[in-house]
Parts: structure tokens; sequence; C-alpha cells
């Protein structure tokens, strides 16, 4: 049979390929013999060589893989508990295949205080809730977790989440046809956690249509935009990684072509030339599915499909690496927001977050309603914190002397501060009150959020205490000398 010269030559390659691994699978077993006592059996040699990333087959698993300790820390903690699915599949367990998606009482009350600090301002809130890579691909799933995962009790509780929201005053797309209905591509990677453009094009589509409905979006301007099929997205997968990691061994690249959104040509008029364009008055915030990343392997278009179904333009604060809400809070420090520009805010969220801790709360709703401007300033400080290492401690804030303002009797207060330095993420906020209580509140900001402004909303431990101090400690080095400005108002 005749083969051409690029077939023989990939037919070599392969070869030479498989001779080294059986090389160096003899020399993983011998290693193995060489450190084993003498009374190791086979079963025991073969599952450490399995550890080493010998002999692996497709799907390329590990006894690893369900070993409690390996998810323990770093990375690994959110990919809890790796299994294969249908070949070329990897599912978390914890994530993609939960079947419950709670709102808790707190959750939902501070839910519904944004959705009011929002209205006050006159923007909308649209929250798309992005289904877990089980609702989508249960079909891919093989025994015993087949068996296990029940998706109708998981598409019950997306809904039913998703009126809870509605309820609480948010805009809600349908997301129903999406879970139930055919679909010619993957709504996501088959290795991966983030969706794939067709997964972003849909959800897009339910998004505009809520949107549409809503008669208040025909006073914004339109704006003509077109997708065209852009580079092919080559993904090797944040699950594949992790099994590499594991276990040696992967499945390689899985290409899916992308797309990209921009002006249609005829919105290139003179208006446009002179700058006078309508400033966008609708945002989004959301996770790395919506991001726009310099990595253009990385880019879903989520933010673009919008803009062309819409017919509108669309500011893009989504952010990677900041979970469920570090793009929220990114904008609601912005000035485009402080500054009224926005009419609807649009909000990946994946229906997995639970929304649940109040710490993170604690910094948005005061963002959301303005910090300390506009409010009766009860105290105020200017300090310069030096260069300190982690678990040192400074004082941002003293409420004392002929200038102490009495705070008892008020259920919150506001802390409204600016840094110098936006690298400070990590620290306590600590306030100590006059009848000897304090609040200790654990701050994590996210690494890319690029803003020294911080605001939180403090709650006196008793209806009679009066703050006295507010101090931070530092769980990393602080590495230049940066200038604080603390305000105290009433919340």
């Amino acid at each position: 049979m005749w083969l051409p010269k690029q077939s023989l030559d990939h037919m070599c390659r392969l070869m030479l390929c498989l001779g080294l691994c059986f090389c160096l699978a003899g020399t993983s077993r011998a290693a193995v013999e060489e450190e084993g006592p003498a009374s190791t059996d086979i079963a025991q040699k073969e599952e450490l060589d399995v550890m080493r990333g010998a002999f692996l087959q497709p799907p390329f698993t590990c006894a690893a893989l369900s070993d409690p300790a390996t998810y323990a820390e770093g990375t690994m903690t959110s990919m809890r508990q790796i299994i294969p699915g249908a070949p070329f599949w990897f599912f978390r367990s914890e994530i993609d295949l939960q079947t419950a998606f709670p709102l808790d009482k707190p959750a939902q009350t501070a839910f519904a205080q944004l959705v009011d600090r929002l209205a006050e301002r006159g923007i909308r809130l649209v929250v798309m809730l992005q289904p877990t890579r089980g609702l989508m691909h249960s079909d891919e799933l093989v025994s015993p977790w087949k068996e296990r995962y029940s998706l109708a009790a998981a598409q019950q509780s997306f809904l039913q989440k998703a009126q809870t929201l509605r309820s609480l005053g948010a805009i809600v797309p349908d997301m129903a046809p999406v879970l139930t209905g055919d679909h010619e591509q993957e709504y996501f990677f088959r290795r991966d956690h983030h969706w794939t453009p067709y997964g972003a094009d849909v959800s897009a589509r339910q998004v505009a249509e809520a949107m549409l409905a809503d008669t208040a979006l025909a006073d914004l301007p339109e704006v003509a935009f077109e997708t065209r099929p852009d580079i092919l997205l080559r993904k090797m997968g944040t699950l594949n990684v992790a099994v590499g990691m594991v276990c040696g061994n992967t499945y390689s690249y899985q290409w899916v072509r992308g797309s990209v959104t921009a002006p249609a040509e005829e919105t290139d008029s003179a208006d446009a030339l002179f700058g006078d364009v309508a400033v966008p008055a609708i945002a989004l915030v959301g996770t790395s599915n919506s991001d726009i990343r310099e990595d253009r392997y990385k880019n879903y278009n989520f933010h673009g499909f919008l803009q062309q179904y819409l017919s509108r333009d669309v500011v893009n604060f989504a952010m990677t690496g900041g979970g469920a809400t570090g793009s929220m809070e990114d904008l609601l420090l912005s000035d485009a927001y402080q500054e009224g520009q926005f009419r609807y805010l649009i909000w990946e969220l994946p229906v997995s977050y639970a929304l649940e801790e109040q710490e993170v709360w604690r910094q948005l709703l005061p963002a959301a309603a303005g910090g300390c401007d506009n409010r009766a300033l009860l105290a105020s400080d200017s300090v310069t914190i030096p260069v300190s290492e982690m678990d040192e401690r400074a004082q941002v804030l003293a409420n004392g002397g002929r200038q102490r303002s009495l705070t008892a009797g008020r259920r919150h207060l506001l802390l409204d501060m600016n840094f110098s330095d936006s690298a400070l993420k990590d620290f306590y906020v600590l306030a100590y009150y006059d009848d000897g209580q304090r609040e200790k509140i654990r701050i994590r900001r996210p690494p890319r959020l690029d803003n020294g402004r911080f605001m939180l909303r403090l709650d006196p431990p008793g209806r009679n205490s009066n703050l006295l101090s507010v101090l931070l400690e530092f769980e990393q080095p602080v590495k230049a000398v940066t200038e604080v400005e603390a305000s105290l108002c009433d919340y």
C-alpha cells in the first residue's frame, strides 16, 4: 500500500515514540523494584508504576485521582474530584456534578439589597446563570457516576434558583431551552471548566431575549455589530492539565473554532470619526468565561455575542481569577459606575456559586451605595503605613480625644478607605469598641483588582458600642510605603 511521505514520516515518529515509551516503562519498573522492599507484591509495584505515569491508557487516570489528599491544597482544591467520562471527557464530581444550588436567606437578603442599590442609580441587574458541565453534558458520564448523578434534580434546582433571583428583583434569562434543547455543538470544552464559543453564543441569545423584552432598553441608542469566525482555539483544558500533574499523562489539545465581533461597517460614520458616539450604558461583569484576554486562545466572545444580539455597546469588566464577585467589586469602585454611566448590569454567574460569604457582601453593598460620598462624616484620618512584614499591624483610624464621635446606637457603620498602593490585598480589619468588644474581618481582594479604594460595612457587636479605632493586620508583606485615607460614616 502506497503512503504519502508525510504519513510515512508520521508513522516513523510514532514508532520512535512508542519505542521510547517502552524503554521508559522498563526503566520505571526497574526503579520501583530497586526502591521497594523485597516483599512488595506485583499489584503494589503496578500501582506505583501507574502513580508515576507509566503504562497509562486513555482516559489516562490513576489511583491518585481518587485520593482526597490529592485535592488538599493549591490549585487542586478546585478540581475535587476528577473523574473520567466518555472518551475525551473529564468531570469534577464536586462542582460539575452538583445537583443542588442553594441560596441561603442571608445571601438572598444581600442580593436583594444589591438590586435595590443599583435601582437607586437607575440600573437594572441582569443575571446570566451559567449551568454546570453536568447539566449540559450528563450524556458523557459513565458508570458509576452516570447512575449517581440526578439530572432532573439538578435541572429543578437550577430553575428554582433562577426564579428566586427573579423574585428578588433581577432580570434572569430563561435558560430552560438551553438546558433541555438539542445542540449543534458542545456547550463546554471536554476537559476544561470554561464554556466554548458556542456555549457563550447560545447563552448570549437568551440574555438578549430577556433584555429586549424590557421596554427601557429601547431608550439606549443602537449600534450594529457583526460576528465572524476567528482562529481555531487550542484548548489543553484545566482538568486535563490537572490529570497530567497527578498521573503523568494527558490527552492532547481540543480544537474549536473561535469567533470575533466588531462594529458593522456602516457604523463607521462621520459621527464615530468625530467622537459623537453615545457612552455605553450596559456593563458586563463575570468570570474568565467573559473576560477579554491577551491570549486569543482563551477568548470565548460572550461579550461580542451580547453586543451583536443586543445591538448595543457593552463595557466589559469581567475578570479572570476574581471568582464570582471580583469583577463586580471592580465595576462598583469604578469612576464610570460612581458617575452614573450605566443603565444595565449583566452578571455572568456560574450557578454553582452560593454567594454565601458575608465578608464579600460587606464590601460590595457599601460600594454599590457609593461609600461615604454624600454621607455625614463621623471620623477621618490620614496615616502612612511603613514597609511592614506579615502579621504586623497598623492603625488607620482613631476615634478618640476631643474629636471623638459617638457611634453608639447604630447597627452598622461604613469604613471607606483609599490606599495609595493597590497591591495591598490580603489583610484583616480589626475594629475596637469602647465596651471591650471587637470585630476581626478577613479580607481577600482579587489579585487583578487594580483599585486602591476599599469599603467595608462594620457591624458593632453591641448596641451601645462606640468605635475607638480601626487597625489592619497584614497577611502579606507591605513592600512599599503606603498612604491611607480613612473615613467613617453612617451606613
